[in-house]
């Protein structure tokens, strides 16, 4: 018996232990790695930020269309690292790449003019008829957010466009897009009370705002703008970029975050009177991107940091507010994330500048895009602001943007 209660007790006393190793190790870890606080402790992104794409989105291009109705990690390039535990237990494995790409940050304003791939459907509508109120395109299993290609198989490239295939009154073969895949849908148009042909669908086939152009690579003329995707106003989908162009704009004003609503920065651009500075040949979730028609000769070059080589502490960040000129503030890196793939809110910075703050508040809406500079490397890009505190917002590493937009 007293040799049982022995072995019981040694038992007892190596679970202790494992047990206490284990505790220490976690609280090891959990000084070791902000980036970790970062996982458990940040704000939920759901309802503590809105996206800052675009200063303002005209309604223009949307119709009822007749036929409708801090973890450190070494810097070293080419190279495997792993982040161990008292140097035994692995904790991260980081994969660098062996070339550091320079490109020229910028900050400037830039007005958007985007067209979309087809049209895009932002609401339905019921039909009234002479038998009561109906809805085709609901019926036919459409809805908001769905992208319409072709009518009948032929392309549709306009708003103007989907009203005239849709004028038939007719059965009419859809072909969709919905979450990347296609799909057909058979609408037959009805009249309304006033004898006009209606599926019940508003359509849009365009879009139209101003932003932050980030970063371009001054030898390929490749531009990169935004850190996240033009979406659809109404329904949030990303738009399908149908070609567009951006254009030189100016800041004219500010409004003010209060009250919980993102602040806003007042411009303008003028695509009938101002010659394009560049193309957009993409639209992807992490940013525009595309082909400037020519490039600023004198813009200062910045190497582009590995996500490891980002510290918290203060940075730089460049931003146009008033004019056109970019001008540069200081923020704070606030907490670093560690993430398996890109993602828009890859770090959080704060802004600590007293011009910029006492000017906006800190980040307003047009401001996304705005490029962030630590130690003479560009570190990430402005994503989005909180709605509860202005002077925070979250960032994409720069590199994450620069692989996706530039070699992606």
């Amino acid at each position: 018996m007293k040799r049982a209660e022995s072995a019981h007790t040694a038992d007892m006393k190596r679970v202790r232990k494992t047990v206490s190793a284990v505790l220490c190790a976690a609280i090891l870890l959990w000084y070791s790695l902000p980036s970790v606080q970062t996982l458990l402790n940040g704000p939920s992104t759901a309802d503590a930020i809105v996206g800052a794409p675009l200063l303002t989105v005209s309604s223009a291009g949307t119709e009822a269309a007749a036929g409708s109705g801090d973890e450190r990690l070494s810097s070293q390039m080419g190279a495997e690292c792993t982040v161990r535990l008292f140097g035994v237990l692995p904790v991260r494995t980081v994969h660098t790449s062996g070339e550091e790409p320079t490109v020229a940050a910028s900050g400037e304003a830039i007005g958007i003019l985007m067209r979309t791939q087809g049209v895009q459907i932002v609401g339905l509508g019921g039909v009234r008829t002479g038998r009561g109120t109906v809805n085709p395109a609901a019926d036919a299993g459409l809805a908001a957010g769905d992208t319409v290609l072709a009518v009948n198989g032929r392309a549709v490239r306009s708003s103007a466009d989907f009203s005239a295939f849709c004028n038939r009154e007719e059965p009419l073969d859809l072909l969709c897009l919905r979450n990347g895949n296609r799909f057909h849908a058979a609408v037959t148009p009805v009249r309304d009370s006033d004898g006009v042909l209606r599926v019940g669908a508003w359509v849009r086939d365009s879009t139209s705002g101003i932003g932050t152009m980030s970063f371009f690579a001054p030898g390929s003329l490749r531009y990169a703008a935004l850190g996240h995707g033009v979406s659809d106003i109404d329904t949030g989908v990303l738009l399908r970029n149908g070609g567009g162009e951006i254009y030189p704009a100016s800041v004219t004003g500010v409004e003010r975050a209060s009250g919980g609503q993102a602040g806003e920065l007042i411009g303008s651009f003028a695509a009938a009177e101002a010659e394009e500075i560049g193309s957009i040949l993409e639209n992807t979730p992490f940013g525009i991107a595309g082909t400037l028609c020519a490039a600023n000769a004198s813009a200062p070059l910045y190497p582009i940091a590995q996500p490891g080589e980002v510290r918290l502490g203060e940075a730089e960040m460049l931003s146009t507010v008033e004019g056109t000129s970019p001008q540069q503030y200081k923020v704070r890196v606030i907490r670093l994330g560690v993430q398996a793939s890109p993602e828009t809110d890859g770090m959080m910075i704060e802004v600590i500048d007293r011009g910029l703050l006492d000017r906006t508040g800190g980040i307003v809406q047009g401001m996304s895009g705005s490029p962030v500079l630590q130690n003479g490397k560009l570190i990430g890009v402005v994503t989005h602001v909180f709605l509860n505190d202005s002077a925070r917002g979250y960032c994409i590493y720069a590199k994450q943007m620069y692989e996706n937009l530039f070699l992606g």
